[in-house]
């Protein structure tokens, strides 16, 4: 049976691409093999199986990008869709901070429910709806139908519209000093018994597993920096002006966004 690695090779050197080249990107596809398995069609699972096995081994994001080249090329010749992996550029040591997984904070959404305090919950709603910063968390405004967050690092005031999912969760919430509010996530994931890799979790690695699973879903990278809340400052680079003209309204971005959320679901689930 002919492995996907050949199939890759061939179809370089069928384009005239060099034989170096054909070579280097079958030894990069077999490593995509030994980390998913030999199939016959792979799918966005597979992919964000090999990126999280690249990163685990230290790779810096530039190799990553080069070696899931081949990876989109297989794609194409077995006719499976390569999800968009287009991201704001950022830095090696960002990519190592921690990031709670979507099953990761959907165990904690399931879990909370049974056992975590209506402060708790609210906490927990509202973090992993739209991804708060401690600062932005412990600091809310009026809750209702909408809830306006300030950043407090020089992104915009922003406010969100609240979606159903979320309101019955929401009545809980207190405002608490931000050094308090990190005490509280670690005695959050105490009665969540999940159990992390280091002790240096907090509220941002929900933000960033949110970030990253919009991404996985297409949503555009402008609707995420919006989403985020994320400053003018800190993405112009990467978006150019697009970043300064770009704006729509707030609502029809929340909107946009809660059609694809990866956790809200979660929180409707048993009727609550």
């Amino acid at each position: 049976m002919e492995t996907v690695a050949e199939k890759v090779y061939m179809d370089l050197v069928a384009r005239g691409k060099d034989i170096e080249t054909a070579r280097r990107w079958r030894h990069l596809t077999m490593k995509f093999e030994v980390c998913c398995g030999t199939k016959s069609k792979y799918d966005r699972d597979d992919v964000i199986r090999y990126l999280c096995y690249l990163r685990e081994r230290g790779y810096r994001q530039t190799s990553i990008d080069v070696m899931v080249r081949p990876v989109k090329l297989l794609a194409q010749i077995q006719g499976w869709y390569f999800p968009r992996l287009a991201m704001p550029k950022v830095r090696d040591g960002d990519v190592r901070r921690p990031m709670l997984s979507h099953d990761e904070v959907c165990q904690m959404i399931r879990r909370g429910k049974e056992v975590l305090s209506e402060t708790e919950l609210a906490y927990l709603a509202l973090s992993t709806t739209y991804g708060l910063r401690r600062e932005e968390l412990s600091n809310l405004g009026r809750i209702d139908g909408e809830v306006t967050v300030d950043t407090v690092k020089g992104g915009p005031v922003t406010t969100h519209v609240v979606p159903g999912e979320i309101k019955p969760y929401l009545a809980g919430y207190e405002r608490n000093r931000v050094r308090y509010m990190s005490l509280v996530f670690q005695r959050m994931i105490k009665k969540l018994s999940i159990t992390l890799t280091s002790g240096n979790y907090g509220w941002h690695a929900i933000r960033r597993g949110l970030a990253t699973e919009l991404l996985y879903r297409d949503v555009s990278l402008i609707n995420v920096v919006r989403f985020m809340r994320w400053s003018d400052g800190t993405v112009k680079g990467g978006f150019g002006m697009l970043a300064i003209y770009g704006k729509r309204n707030q609502e029809e971005v929340d909107r946009s966004v809660f059609k694809v959320h990866p956790f809200l679901p979660i929180w409707s689930e048993g009727g609550e």
